[in-house]
Parts: C-alpha cells; sequence; structure tokens
C-alpha cells in the first residue's frame, strides 16, 4: 500500500470525527481499515481481458515519469555531421582539417491526460458494515469495479487510443506506412505457396520500410486469426504448424527476441473495419512506449456530507508513443 494512502487514511480521522461524533468514528475509522486491505488487494489484481497476455507484453510502460506534467517533452537527435571516409586522412599533407561529427537536436511533446474516479458509501452501507463485517463486500465490489474501469480504459488507450487527434494507440499511428500487397487473404486463409510468398518476403518489406536499419522482433495480429495457427500449411506434409514455419522465417532471418501477439482490437482495425490490421514493429522503449505517469492511486474514504462517504482514484497516462515509425508497418488484410 502507497505512503499516501496511508496518511490520507490516518488524517481522514479527525474528519470522521467532527463528522460521526465520538461515538461513531472509531467504528467508522475500523471501516477503513478494512477498506486499506481491500484497496491492497485490489491495486494488485489485473482485470485486462488479453487472453492471458500482460499490456506490456505489447509495448514497454514506463510508470511514474513526469507525474503531474500537462505534456511530457521527447528528444530527438539526427546525425548531420560527416560521413566515415571523410575521416580519413592522408599523413603526408602535414595538417588537415578534421572531420566533425555533429547533431539536430529537437523534440516533440507528448500529451499527459489525467483521469479521476469517485464511489460514494450510503450512510445506510456504513451503518450496516459497522455491525457486520460481510457487508464489506460492497466496498470491495466498489473498488473491483472502478479499478477494472481503469484497466480496460488503459487496455483500450494501448490499442486505440482516445480518438482526440492526440492520444494514439498501437493501431491508428498517423505516420506509420499502411501495406495493402503482404497479405491478399488473411494468413490463415493463405494456400501453402501465399504462405510461402509471404514468409518468404515480410521482413524484406520490413527492412525496406526502414532503409535496412532494423529487424522486427514483435508481429501483433488479429486475434481470430492467430487461434487458426495451429494447423498444418500443407495437409500432405503436416510436419509443421502453421505458425511454427512463420515464427521460424522471421528467426531464421534474424529477428531476436521475435515474438507474435494477439487482440480483438486487430480484428477490425483495418480501413475498412472488417478484415483486419497486422502490426509489425520493434518492441523497444527507444522506439515505441507508453507512459503512465501516475499509475491507478485510490484515496481512502472520507466524508463528503453530513451523512455519505467517498472514495476518488486519479491516474495519468499517455497514448502509444512511437519515437521511430519507420520502425513499424502496418499490413492491412485485403480480403
Amino acid at each position: 500500500m502507497s505512503e499516501k494512502f496511508q496518511l490520507a487514511r490516518v488524517a481522514n480521522h479527525d474528519k470522521l470525527w467532527n463528522a460521526y461524533g465520538p461515538t461513531n468514528a472509531d467504528q467508522i475509522q475500523q471501516i477503513i481499515d478494512t477498506q486499506t486491505h481491500i484497496v491492497a488487494g485490489v491495486i494488485d489484481t489485473k482485470y485486462y481481458t488479453l487472453l492471458g497476455q500482460k499490456v506490456s507484453d505489447f509495448v514497454p510502460f514506463d510508470v511514474g515519469t513526469g507525474a503531474d506534467s500537462l505534456a511530457l517533452f521527447q528528444y530527438t537527435s539526427e546525425y548531420v555531421g560527416n560521413d566515415f571516409k571523410s575521416g580519413l586522412i592522408d599523413i603526408g599533407n602535414g595538417l588537415q582539417q578534421n572531420a566533425l561529427a555533429d547533431i539536430n537536436v529537437s523534440g516533440f511533446s507528448v500529451k499527459v491526460n489525467f483521469w479521476r474516479f469517485d464511489y460514494k458509501v450510503s450512510a445506510e452501507q456504513i451503518a450496516v458494515a459497522s455491525k457486520n463485517a460481510v457487508s464489506f463486500s460492497i466496498i470491495e465490489a466498489k473498488e473491483k469495479a472502478r479499478k477494472k474501469v481503469w484497466d480496460l480504459g488503459i487496455q483500450d488507450v494501448l490499442f486505440n487510443g482516445l480518438g482526440d487527434g492526440e492520444t494514439y494507440g498501437i493501431n491508428n499511428q498517423p505516420n506509420v506506412t499502411v501495406n495493402t500487397s503482404l497479405l491478399p487473404v488473411k494468413v490463415t486463409a493463405m494456400t501453402a505457396a501465399q504462405a510461402k510468398t509471404f514468409a518468404s518476403t515480410v521482413v524484406a518489406t520490413y527492412l525496406a520500410n526502414n532503409n535496412t536499419t532494423q529487424l522486427p522482433n514483435r508481429w501483433l495480429m488479429p486475434t481470430n486469426e492467430f487461434v487458426g495457427l495451429g494447423v498444418a500449411v500443407d495437409p500432405t506434409y503436416p510436419l509443421k504448424t502453421l505458425k511454427e514455419i512463420l515464427e521460424d522465417a522471421f528467426k531464421e532471418a534474424g529477428c531476436v527476441d521475435f515474438k507474435i501477439v494477439h487482440s480483438t482490437y486487430n480484428n477490425t482495425a483495418d480501413s475498412t473495419g472488417t478484415l483486419g490490421r497486422h502490426v509489425f514493429y520493434n518492441y523497444d522503449p527507444e522506439s515505441i512506449r507508453m507512459f503512465v505517469p501516475k499509475d491507478y492511486t485510490p484515496s481512502a474514504l472520507f466524508p463528503f456530507n453530513a451523512l455519505d462517504m467517498i472514495s476518488t482514484a486519479q491516474g495519468q497516462f499517455t497514448g502509444v508513443v512511437v519515437f521511430r515509425p519507420k520502425e513499424m508497418l502496418y499490413a492491412d488484410v485485403q480480403a
């Protein structure tokens, strides 16, 4: 449990004493003490719906950087100095001007979104809870419901952003190239010949997109295709599944730490909203990242009128930031 939560809980005792009187204040404090234990378990519980995957399987997360800032400024640099051959010298010609290395430093601003969510506990619920510990399930249910709203909200932002033109997800980055030739049909609908063509060209297509500077190590695909990868490509030679063949193609091309991940969001992320979008990218904090300057932070219950109590939770987050758009490639299914 965070120190801030503990301090808020203790500070509330005076408010409880004033609002409920000396007779009931200690009983109410006991309720808040119990809430403290409930919150500790709820914070640690994750309510994502990613079929066993974690949000950090998709992009690196930076938690705690830049809390309470309206925006995060990310510096970028570009080399503008001489090339390698300019550094060659002729030792027979005396003093010469050496080649020079230099960079242009620029950057861009990343919007931070501020989030607040309350739940209330009525005087009647408080009265019952002070007599019967079983009624603490009311508070626990409200804590869980609020935490689930946060988790699923962060999950939505991870893939689709907020749709405000400032906060983007993995699937809708404005500066990423959309390829429409790699996937004439869904991966799971490919013939053996189509699968072979795809496996032999996908890495080369990715490299051409970034001037052969980086290999991919993540492939995000639609869930409705991922679940069909366990079949043999050619029933006549059922030695390897389609998933194994595709993974081997990337690994044999030199893609280190390569991993296929999937999401239901990608089932409809293509330009038509019906066929699916595949995303190839470099899972590296220097290339892609999502910031959570302030993680889900609930406050202790405190009086907000003469009878009832309220708890507020806070959080701060950005969208997915792609620092090197050329290291990401969208491939939309065409039919």
